[in-house]
């Protein structure tokens, strides 16, 4: 099927290519000639008796593309900022030639970017074509939290102990203003708990990425948008979030930042430290050999201390060309000290067995990411070549000590175990990535790009056991030192035929891996693969404006097992539940269909299936014979989810609007040691309440009854969190309170299926938090007009 759908695209992108329209090239300036960007503009037909029309927005230049099937009269309608500015007649007889526009400036007099219109706020949700948009950095409720607290809020994502999945699809890989950050396992959760809303502008979620996109991540993308300062002068901001965990833990956050524009130069400096404190507990049961009932409860207090430096400089070259360089340090450190109660009762009272231990980790790791980033327009149609380099360097050092004792029924020691875990680890990642996105006299798009990806990491494990002192264990050391490689090249194509827009993309990835574990007992891990991966989107519009429209996407995906999971590393919870990696994964792949529309410009409905080969995920595999319980990746066999998505957006009165979307889902786990299948549903709800004088209120809530992922399904899970802000000193200073899961109903029972065998599980952590948040802005200098301000959303500056 794949090699029927890469020649189809092939065909129709070469036919497309070689035969398509020429569009007419326009621009809407001012008398003075000065660009005025992202202006409507309405082409009515005033030579036919059938109503046509036609519409258009102007870029960041004020440039447009028009296609037109025939020549005639047309009344041109040019508005701005959604108010009419002016109409005229023109009469078209060359169907190649350019158009020009002039507003006079004095219309445009009340529309020059003030620090109103700078601080005009979004909404919460955004929905475009390709993907969601949250935007954080106003939005009360958001106050306090962390990245993968953030993620919980956003529509479609659902996370259950770190593990990320969008529609109910897992393998979810995130970026950070597009770029990857290269981090996987424990290192990726503690990035982004210690990664906080105060440095986040938006997260954007996209279920079904293109060809453009690296092909990593079955479960989509999250692209995490940062904040960023473009104004001529010198300004920047201070702030501070407090947070408590009703009863628990005090988490505190002050950050600060600096932005110097002059001209073409412009810098940044940002730094944030954070102190995090907060609690998990967990208790399971599940039945043990000879009639036995193991029951645990383990308590875990975690302790983040996070310290992130962001440093940047750009320069823009007349327009034409654009340099940026940019640092990320993050320097980290967590401490976890955990204790685990086990008891195993038997029908014989007298062979009972009570286990108590400590199991404390820690560990400290020094993040730093370089990055440079160049940007050529190659002609007057904004044509652009970029280049992006990174180079990553991630050092972590961490130990663990198992110590525990096991009593039996009258109290005496039967056991006892003292040992140390270190596992250093080294990772160094060197991505370089170039495309040529060139935009056609006809109006369509045609891009093509490589990358090459190099990744080398050096896992060391070190045991020791004590007996009246630290004696090293070398028959159960190891080294593990893996090595990937990535080739990618990709095309995509974007335009309209037979009044359908289209984007079609393949991409190609040979990947190239090898693993050498270094022990008494040596073994080799090779993977060489090349795998296409094609994507598709069709849009019809089923009217003359747009707001009604259905569009299909199709994609293929693949998630690859993360070093970390590769890593055979041994983590012991107690004496009878152990974790571990798994250095035979193989890759997962999905295929995702999906059918979607708008109605009215508001109204989103979708239906998608997904189907998954060699599906990762974290299972807990015992044996009724077994004692030892093991927590590890693996290829589950495959997975089916179908999703259907409505959403509302509902203004209940002119200060209040909401958006609502439910999802509801059927998933199927197909394995050799399960066989399960579970229809559910996701309820979402955002409200909003503006009250004037800068005061807001903000409303979240999520529910579920239940959610199949891997081996493992929940009972009901949901949460409800409440902010407000106000802001002050004319907009400058924003004061934000949350408490986040009111209810404390975010935390989960659950029942893991394996074999003949069942666990149950119980999950609770510090979800209930009271947050203040204070931000100061300040500047000197002045603002950008609107197209300089516009400019900045631009996706290759968004990289810095």
């Amino acid at each position: 099927m794949i090699k029927l759908i890469t020649f189809s695209l092939i065909t129709f992108l070469l036919n497309n290519f070689l035969f398509a329209q020429t569009a007419i090239v326009g621009k809407v300036s001012d008398q003075y000639g000065a660009s005025i960007p992202y202006a409507s503009l309405s082409f009515r037909a005033l030579h036919v008796k059938k109503d046509s029309l036609i519409e258009k927005i102007t870029d960041e230049h004020g440039n447009f593309q028009l296609t037109l099937t025939e020549k005639g009269t047309y009344l041109v309608s040019i508005r701005v900022e959604n108010v009419l500015k002016t109409q005229q007649k023109i009469e078209i007889n060359d169907l190649k030639a350019p158009l020009a526009f002039i507003v006079p400036k004095s219309l445009l007099s009340n529309l020059m970017l003030d620090e109103v219109t700078v601080n005009k706020r979004k909404p919460t949700i955004q929905r475009k074509i390709d993907r969601i948009i949250m935007n954080v950095a106003q939005t009360a409720s958001a106050s306090g939290k962390s990245a993968l607290e953030l993620f919980k809020m956003a529509p479609g994502v659902f996370v259950n102990n770190g593990q990320i999945s969008i529609n109910g699809v897992v393998g979810t890989r995130i970026l950070v203003d597009g770029k990857s950050i290269n981090l996987a396992g424990n290192d990726l959760r503690n990035y982004l708990q210690t990664l906080r809303s105060n440095d986040i502008q938006s997260i954007e979620i996209i279920a079904h990425p293109s060809a453009e996109f690296d092909a990593e991540g079955s479960g989509g993308i999250i692209n995490i948008v940062l904040k960023k300062q473009n104004k001529q002068g010198l300004n920047g901001y201070i702030g501070n979030d407090y947070a408590i965990g009703l009863g628990k833990y005090v988490t505190y956050t002050p950050y600060a930042g600096l932005n110097y524009q002059i001209g073409k130069v412009g810098l940044m400096a940002s730094y944030s430290h954070s102190r995090a404190k907060s609690y998990e507990e967990l208790k399971q049961r599940r039945d043990f050999p000879n009639q036995g009932l193991y029951q645990q409860e383990t308590e875990n207090t975690q302790t983040n201390k996070n310290n992130r430096i962001r440093l940047g400089a750009t320069y823009d070259f007349a327009g034409k060309q654009f340099l940026g360089f940019s640092y990320t340090g993050q320097y980290s450190s967590f401490l976890g000290p955990s204790t685990a109660h086990s008891t195993i009762t038997y029908p014989d009272a007298a062979k009972n067995i009570r286990s108590q231990g400590s199991f404390p980790s820690e560990s400290k790791s020094n993040y730093q990411n370089l990055g440079l980033n160049y940007v050529l327009e190659t002609d007057s149609l904004h044509s652009k070549f970029s280049l992006v380099i990174d180079y990553t360097h991630n050092q972590r050092n961490g130990n663990s000590i198992s110590n525990s004792v096991d009593f039996d029924a009258n109290g005496n020691i039967r056991s006892d175990t003292l040992f140390r875990l270190d596992y250093p680890s080294k990772t160094k990642i060197f991505t370089g990535d170039a495309k040529y996105n060139w935009i056609t006299k006809s109006g369509n798009n045609f891009s093509i790009g490589i990358k090459a990806t190099a990744t080398d990491i050096m896992n060391t494990n070190r045991y020791q056991v004590f007996h009246q002192a630290w004696m090293p264990m070398p028959a159960l050391d190891f080294q593990f030192d893996y090595e990937e490689r990535i080739y990618a090249t990709y095309a995509n194509y974007t335009g309209k035929w037979a009044q359908i827009d289209y984007q079609l993309g393949l991409r190609g990835e040979k990947s190239n891996i090898q693993g050498q574990l270094l022990s008494e007992q040596r073994d080799k891990l090779a993977q060489d693969y090349f795998n296409l991966f094609p994507s598709i989107f069709l849009k019809k519009n089923l009217n003359s404006q747009g707001s009604n429209y259905i569009l299909l996407t199709y994609n293929r995906r693949i998630k690859r097992p993360s070093y970390f999971d590769l890593n055979p590393y041994k983590y012991y919870i107690d004496n009878y539940s152990v974790q571990t990696g798994n250095p035979f994964l193989k890759p997962q792949f999905t295929n995702s269909f999906e059918i979607s529309g708008l109605w009215k410009e508001k109204y989103y409905t979708a239906l998608n299936y997904s189907h998954t080969k060699n599906a990762i995920s974290q299972i807990i595999r015992n044996q009724a014979e077994e004692e030892l319980l093991t927590i590890i990746k693996d290829n589950v066999g495959t997975q089916g989810v179908w999703t259907a998505t409505l959403s509302a957006p509902i203004s209940l009165l002119p200060c209040w609007s909401s958006t609502n979307t439910i999802l509801f889902t059927h998933t199927r786990s197909t394995s050799p040691y399960f066989n399960l299948k579970k229809a559910s549903f996701i309820l979402q709800t955002e409200q909003e309440i503006s009250f004037g004088k800068g005061y807001s209120i903000n409303l979240n809530a999520f529910y579920t009854p239940q959610m199949l992922l891997g081996n493992i399904v929940t009972k009901a899970i949901g949460s409800v969190d409440l902010g407000i802000q106000k802001k002050l000193i004319k907009d400058q200073l924003v004061a934000k309170a949350n408490i986040s899961d009111i209810f404390f109903t975010n935390n989960y029972r659950a029942t893991s299926y394996f074999n003949n065998t069942k666990i149950w599980i119980m999950h609770r952590e510090q979800s209930r938090v009271c947050s203040i948040s204070l931000l100061y802005n300040f500047k000197t200098g002045t603002t950008f007009k609107a197209k300089r301000m516009e400019s900045s959303s631009m996706e290759e500056k968004g990289r810095l």
